[in-house]
């Protein structure tokens, strides 16, 4: 089906990028590039974790796309479903291509479901075997970087799968264990009290003046918030577009150093209640104005365990914990079998910035370019 070698060369680039971008060929490629052992268990660990897909192997077992040989199809290793010549026969059968993409993520397996997504995985998977004989030609099977980025990413790959057998196989809490933590952390699971205001802030101080007449006239000040909000004159609390002069629900802590005469306002003030005067604070050296009334308030609540947000929160936390205690037991208990010995005193110390400067500033000076002479 793929035996002329011409229909591929003049692809080569495009084939290269799509091979990397859908990950295809990633197990046939570097199977065959020495050190075997080495690259075998990276890229086996790596990736096999599924099972082939039966409805899609009955698919193509029966679909006349994939025999255009007769019985001469089914060879001694599979059912052979593309070939090339490059130096030599290669073939590529059913049941190769079937465990590359059950090898894929999930999602990237739902590109290649049905007749046109197989054949064009099928074309991809024959291409990037090209590539890689056009590679191993070039010898890159010996290239040393290549190697290196391959013992890395084996090295990696094991201290992934031993610390999974020492710690996190052996990460197990119960209920209970996380009550506990909750009792124990209570205070992270506080929500403050709050405060919702119907507020206005402005950034001079003459246009505040002139919106808290129009108030104190009787002006709705949501009214006021929306026609402001359009001319984009709102800044801070209750500048959300969405919802001009409206603040939520608020705390103190929400709050920057410098508002707190805004805030102990507030909180102070009476339901339905307006300040009597426009509130002057300054954050950062930049003064605010703003004027509010007190919708709603409520007060500080302990959130209970059974909160699907707490819980959540106290299970990833109490896990987390948990999985550092085991972490640091485990790796005192190799360093202790290990003897682990150190000698910081042969650590040279960082050159600090006064004396890079300094040194810097020793450095003689380059002689002036003299200046040729006058004929």
């Amino acid at each position: 089906m793929l035996t002329v070698v011409t229909r591929f060369m003049g692809r080569i680039f495009l084939m290269i990028r799509k091979a990397l971008n859908d990950g295809i060929g990633l197990t046939v490629a570097l199977d065959e590039v020495p050190p075997a052992t080495l690259l075998q268990a990276a890229i086996t660990h790596e990736f096999k974790s599924r099972i082939t897909p039966l409805l899609l192997i009955g698919i193509l077992v029966t679909h006349p796309i994939f025999y255009s040989c007769g019985d001469k199809a089914i060879g001694a290793d599979g059912t052979i479903i593309a070939e090339f010549d490059w130096n030599g026969k290669h073939r590529i059968t059913l049941e190769e291509m079937m465990q590359e993409i059950s090898e894929l993520p999930e999602y990237k397996q739902r590109q290649y479901q049905d007749k046109e997504g197989l054949e064009t995985y099928m074309t991809l998977m024959a291409e990037s075997r090209l590539i890689l004989s056009l590679a191993r030609d070039e010898k890159l099977n010996e290239d040393p970087e290549i190697l290196k980025k391959v013992q890395d990413y084996l090295h990696e790959l094991m201290v992934k799968k031993i610390t999974a057998q020492e710690i996190d196989d052996k990460l197990s809490l119960t209920e209970n264990d996380y009550v506990q933590y909750y009792e124990a952390n209570k205070a992270e699971y506080v929500r403050p009290a709050q405060v919702r205001l119907s507020c206005i802030t402005l950034l001079n101080k003459e246009r505040a003046g002139e919106v808290y007449a129009q108030i104190k006239e009787g002006k709705d000040i949501l009214e006021i918030a929306q026609e402001l909000s359009d001319r984009g004159e709102l800044v801070g609390p209750g500048a959300n577009p969405s919802t001009p002069g409206d603040t939520d629900y608020i705390s103190k802590a929400s709050f920057p150093s410098g508002t707190e005469p805004f805030l102990d306002a507030a909180f102070s003030a009476e339901i339905g209640q307006f300040h009597d005067s426009v509130i002057e604070v300054e954050v950062q050296g930049e003064r605010y104005y703003m004027i509010f009334r007190k919708d709603e308030a409520r007060d500080e609540y302990q959130k209970p365990f059974e909160e699907e947000d707490v819980r959540r929160s106290v299970i990833r936390k109490a896990e987390r914990e948990k999985r550092q205690e085991l972490m640091d037991n485990w790796v005192a208990e190799l360093r202790g079998r290990a003897e682990v010995k150190t000698y910081i005193d042969r650590i040279p110390e960082a050159e600090s910035e006064e004396a890079e400067e300094a040194s810097e500033e020793e450095q003689p000076e380059e002689s002036p370019v003299e200046a040729e002479p006058e004929e």
